[in-house]
């Protein structure tokens, strides 16, 4: 990543909080006519001081315009949804954050809308003579489950989800006014770009065009499920993606005992020489809005300390969405996300492990932020066992050995460093009272604890 002149170098840096506000702060289920305006937002200063010690500098919100329900089904582009509050109150909330070191990025829904949406609305109204007919993508000679006497695309399935036609130049015009609203009136500092692979690239290599004339230093990140990557991310398109790949693959080796999974996922992605994804920007994560919570989906607790070690240690940039970094359980069903996206626990109520696992994530945030390799390095997966990983991020400046351990019992390991040009270098155990070892004859004698790691750094 030291060498990704596109990239905005802030984001190089960064440590992504993710919140989804209507859950966060409470917010009713539905968005009623007849509710009111209520400022939830204003709740978050509350957390100022929580996220300086935690150390994070950028927040992702999900979705906070005006919507029918979850957020993802949007009515109004430029409003605030009135469950969280004004316009003009985020704008204040925006500043703060700024003040404090931390970034903001919203999350653009672009790829489709509610059935409330202006447009939409519109077509209902005036059907084939609608002049908003082209901003979706409808056949007027079938009939939808809602008896509106046309069918229209919507996203997978679900009707209430109406599919924008970004290829529309009305369309594509509309939502880049979105974007220069909110960047230059609000000042957010970029997107987060919900199911960006449903979009054809040819749209985002304009939208980054738009958005970077606005800001050149604003981030672009796009929600990428599958593969290719790079079909969405590069240099003329988005600036980085979610690595879901690992994502599966990081809990799925705990729970498996099963760490060639993850080190021949690394290799293929991230290797120095041949990985697939060695010169474009991911973004990693434990769990988000749309998966159970990670200390639900892992088979045993003591898995969270060495996974978040892995996360705030593997390339890209780490992401922590709300509540895990205390532990909290929720498990997503066929049905409902409700369960992952529930009020942010108050501090008053947060039991002894949950201040352990905090107290775990504050330290290894704080050891990502102090070392280059950490952050600019390159990747590369050295060795395994089924319940073991070694990995090595090198920099310009530093040299770094990561070991990852899930079993319940410490281990004595005889680590093999054949071609690495590492016999004889001496290194100093940064997580674990700066214990020093030597490589000798090409092998790291090792005592690791148990479900924790090792954050070995080379000495000059």
């Amino acid at each position: 990543m030291e060498f990704l002149n596109y990239f905005p170098d802030w984001a190089k840096r960064s440590i992504f909080y993710h919140i989804y506000p209507l859950g966060f702060f409470n917010a009713p289920k539905y968005n009623r006519e007849e509710h009111n305006i209520v400022d939830r937002l204003v709740k978050i200063r509350d957390y100022y001081d929580y996220f300086k010690k935690l150390g994070i500098n950028v927040i992702q919100f999900g979705p906070i315009f005006e919507s029918v329900s979850h957020g993802y089904d949007t009515m109004d582009y430029m409003k605030i949804d009135k469950r969280l509050g004004t316009n003009e109150v985020f704008k204040v909330i925006v500043s703060e954050l700024h003040e404090i070191g931390i970034k903001v990025i919203l999350d653009g829904v672009f790829n489709h809308v509610s059935r409330e949406f202006e447009s939409f609305l519109d077509i209902k109204r005036n059907r084939e003579n609608s002049g908003k007919r082209n901003w979706h993508f409808i056949d007027f000679s079938e009939n939808d489950p809602y008896n509106d006497g046309f069918d229209y695309k919507n996203w997978e399935g679900h009707y209430e989800l109406v599919k924008l036609n970004v290829q529309a130049e009305d369309v594509k015009n509309y939502l880049f006014s979105v974007c220069s609203y909110w960047q230059q009136e609000i000042g957010i500092d970029g997107w987060r770009l919900d199911v960006a692979s449903q979009i054809d690239p040819i749209f985002w290599r304009d939208f980054r065009k738009f958005c970077k004339n606005i800001n050149p230093d604003c981030l672009l990140l796009g929600e990428l499920i599958h593969e290719p990557y790079k079909k969405w991310v590069g240099e003329d398109l988005l600036d980085a993606g979610t690595s879901y790949q690992v994502y599966k693959s990081t809990w799925s080796a705990f729970n498996s005992n099963n760490m060639h999974e993850l080190k021949a996922v690394l290799e293929r992605s991230f290797h120095p020489e041949w990985g697939l994804y060695k010169d474009i920007v991911l973004v990693n994560f434990l769990g988000n809005h749309d998966t159970t919570r990670i200390r639900s989906i892992l088979k045993d607790d003591r898995y969270l300390y060495p996974a978040f070690i892995f996360l705030l240690t593997c390339n890209g940039i780490p992401k922590i969405y709300y509540g895990d970094e205390i532990g909290v359980f929720g498990i997503k069903t066929p049905n409902s996300d409700e369960e992952v996206r529930k009020t942010m626990p108050d501090e008053s109520s947060w039991p002894e492990h949950a201040i352990n696992i905090l107290n775990h994530v504050k330290k290894l945030i704080e050891i990502r932020k102090n070392n280059h390799a950490l952050i600019y390095g390159s990747l590369n997966s050295i060795y395994a066992e089924p319940n073991l990983l070694i990995f090595m991020r090198r920099s310009s400046k530093q040299t770094i050995l990561i070991v990852i351990n899930n079993e319940f019992q410490e281990a004595q390991k005889k680590i093999p460093l054949w071609n690495l040009n590492l016999d004889g270098s001496r290194f100093v155990d940064i997580l674990n009272e700066y214990r020093e070892f030597q490589v000798n004859q090409n092998h790291l004698n090792l005592d690791i604890y148990p479900c924790w790691g090792n954050i070995l750094i080379k000495k000059d």
